[in-house]
């Protein structure tokens, strides 16, 4: 028997291959659609990471100018300190100086000479007083040059008065006190 397909079958397997590039065209479409969806979702969640890590970077970046001024705050205290302790120190060394220099004094005065006046003009002292004699000054002044801790003694003046009825030489020396060496801590 002879059968004889009544139904046009091209045209149907036409249909029925547009149908299917139709959704192949559709799926790779909506594939691509979401293809670029998903990298437009990835990129914008990198770069809401990257504003969030800009931000944070920012926030230390203020931090960290904050300590550093802290620190050149610290490093200006830290000099003024040690200008202050270099002060302190200077100080501590001439601590006793004025003692010692009225302790050399007082070991080498003679019984019969007076000091009415001891004046320090820096490295140089100015004493003023009375004196029995002439010789009494004139063993006073050898006794200041000898010591370790006086020198170039000088006599500035001289002169005769009259105290209490009696008559005494007043007198004005001038020296030069000799540097100490700085003692070692």
């Amino acid at each position: 028997m002879i059968r004889i397909n009544l139904i046009p079958y091209r045209t149907e397997r036409r249909q029925y291959q547009i149908a299917q590039h139709l959704t192949v065209v559709f799926g790779v479409i909506i594939a691509a659609s979401l293809l670029v969806l998903g990298v437009h979702t990835f990129a914008s969640l990198q770069l809401a990471d990257l504003k969030e890590e800009t931000m944070l970077l920012q926030k230390q970046n203020q931090d960290l100018k904050q300590k550093i001024g802290k620190i050149e705050n610290l490093d200006h205290l830290r000099a003024d300190v040690e200008r202050k302790l270099k002060i302190v120190d200077r100080l501590q060394e001439g601590r006793f100086h004025s003692l010692k220099t009225l302790n050399e004094i007082a070991a080498v005065i003679p019984e019969n000479v007076w000091l009415d006046n001891i004046s320090d003009q820096g490295g140089s002292l100015v004493l003023t007083g009375l004196a029995e004699s002439n010789k009494a000054v004139a063993i006073f002044m050898r006794k200041l040059d000898q010591s370790l801790m006086f020198s170039d003694v000088r006599l500035d003046v001289i002169s005769r008065v009259m105290v209490n009825g009696l008559p005494v030489r007043k007198f004005s020396l001038k020296l030069t006190r000799k540097v100490e060496p700085a003692v070692a801590s």
